[in-house]
């Protein structure tokens, strides 16, 4: 179960990622006249609804609670959710237009996904159901990045939900996420998330005093404690796997060059 649920969020996370690369999410979104970065926050919160941004902040919540609050505040006095979410959607489907060509496979894998997305449980996932809310796009391209949208926000809550309840904080899941995966300390705590330095050593001595981290490295109960997480979050994922059953092969098949192609000529592609 961990396997699959693993793999697919791995290739639903680089479909759906294709929105932090197109053009409008490092230029700007035409017709909305706020940055990129409050853009970029506002086109995602946008299934919600004219959620204050306060409430947002707790959603989102690895990212510095004041950065979330104050964009989402800002975007709403610029445009409407709606207008947002059309323009993330659009934005999107371009993007995966430029790589995938093949609607008979796009059609099937959003086949194999919409009924196993039906199992899951919106209980304590508050940004899968409002997806779950919306319309689904109604082309191959928009319902495919939909569903790795609502795939990857639901595991994204039930990781959330995981820590939580683990009694970490924001920063500290940051953190001791970055040293699991032996990524540089910082680059995601404070350069994707905004936290600062203080957030970041503060957080350091907490998982230090509760032994799972020594120097800069999990220590093995450092490890064994962020597996746990891990795995905690893999079982919210249990109804999705349980129900793609054996066609679980065959979606990951058709995902796997598709999220390739994004890797390579959208993700690392040349600005």
């Amino acid at each position: 179960m961990s396997e699959i649920s693993r793999r697919l969020r791995a290739r639903a996370d680089v479909i759906l990622g294709v929105v932090w690369y197109t053009p409008e999410a490092r230029d700007g979104y035409p017709g909305l006249a706020c940055s990129p970065s409050v853009a970029s926050l506002a086109t995602r919160a946008a299934c919600l609804g004219r959620v204050r941004g306060a409430a947002v902040a707790a959603i989102f919540a690895t990212i510095e609670p004041e950065t979330v609050a104050r964009a989402i505040d800002t975007a709403w006095e610029v445009a409407s959710p709606e207008t947002f979410l059309a323009a993330r959607l659009d934005a999107s489907v371009r993007a995966l237009r430029s790589v995938i060509d093949d609607d008979t496979g796009v059609e099937r894998a959003v086949e194999l996904l919409r009924g196993p997305i039906d199992h899951l449980d919106p209980a304590g996932h508050p940004m899968f159901a409002a997806l779950s809310a919306l319309p689904w796009p109604g082309t191959p391209l928009g319902d495919l990045w939909r569903a790795c949208d609502m795939v990857r926000e639901h595991r994204g809550e039930s990781h959330v939900n995981a820590w939580v309840a683990a009694g970490l904080n924001p920063v500290e899941i940051n953190v001791l996420s970055e040293l699991w995966r032996k990524v540089p300390l910082g680059s995601v705590t404070m350069m994707q998330m905004g936290w600062s330095r203080n957030d970041l050593d503060v957080a350091l001595q907490a998982l230090k005093a509760r032994h799972l981290v020594a120097g800069n490295e999990l220590t093995d109960e450092g490890r064994r404690f962020r597996e746990a997480i891990e795995h905690a979050t893999d079982t919210q994922q249990a109804p999705l796997v349980d129900a793609l059953g054996d066609d679980a092969e065959e979606l990951l098949a058709l995902l796997d060059p598709w999220a390739r192609a994004i890797a390579t000529n959208v993700i690392r592609r040349p600005s």
